[in-house]
């Protein structure tokens, strides 16, 4: 779960994310909970930022489905989803990647005839980015990714259930 998290609305955005996907039955990695590297007020300086990128990215690592928070202004995000895109191309296992903007502005379908009055856009690199990793989805709401990811826990289910069942019938023969 990556995004931005050094506002208190954000925060209680990220908490209740965690909330939604372990009520889903998800096991979650969330940064905000590691306080060693994000208790902004007591976090031990000495090294900090190769003590967030050791644990931020072991918890990418071991993650197969990563929902990041695509906000403009969230660098350490942005930088997360260019290592997630990596990630995912040398990976041998399937990592699902999903993003959301929980940027009010985004999707509102406002297009100024003035380039400069853009209310909203995205670097179009970074977007090309969201939409390699996404497998071309692009940015989705939180609510359709939990229904994308709930459909693939139970997609895989099934046919983990089947291949048990196949394997049952070639054992007993």
């Amino acid at each position: 779960l990556g995004g931005d998290m050094l506002s208190i609305g954000q925060q209680i955005r990220r908490e209740w994310e965690k909330q939604e996907l372990q009520r889903l039955g998800f096991k979650v990695y969330a940064p905000h909970d590691d306080k060693g590297i994000n208790d902004k007020a007591n976090a031990k300086q000495d090294k900090l930022a190769e003590r967030i990128v050791a644990n931020d990215t072991e918890g990418m690592e071991r993650s197969n489905i990563m929902i990041f928070d695509y906000l403009p202004h969230a660098q350490g995000t942005i930088c997360e989803m260019g290592y997630a895109q990596r990630l995912k191309k040398e990976s041998e296992k399937d990592i699902k990647i999903y993003v959301q903007c929980t940027d009010i502005r985004q999707g509102t379908g406002h297009i100024s005839e003035e380039q400069d009055r853009a209310e909203f856009s995205i670097n179009q690199y970074v977007y090309g980015v969201i939409m390699d990793i996404t497998d071309g989805r692009g940015i989705q709401t939180f609510d359709e990714i939990c229904e994308e990811v709930v459909l693939l826990y139970l997609a895989i289910q099934s046919t983990n259930a089947i291949a048990t069942t196949h394997k049952a019938r070639h054992l007993h023969r």
